[in-house]
């Protein structure tokens, strides 16, 4: 006669899975953002250098002018 196998799931609990893969998707949120932000100073920073780069170059521009 043919034996069925069977499977008990009663006590197959996916909470701590969950709540592994949530803590994970924030992580990664956290650290996108992290990065999102550092980015965002770094091309803020570079703006303004270059911003300060245009006005020297046109105070010399001035001055070459005058001489």
């Amino acid at each position: 006669m043919a034996h069925w196998h069977t499977v008990n799931l009663t006590n197959f609990d996916l909470a701590p899975a969950a709540r592994t893969a949530q803590n994970l998707s924030e992580t990664v949120a956290k650290r996108t953002i992290d990065v999102v932000k550092d980015a965002t100073y770094v091309g803020v920073g570079f703006g303004l250098l270059l911003v300060q780069r245009a006005q020297v170059q046109r105070r010399e521009f001035e001055r070459s002018l005058r001489d």
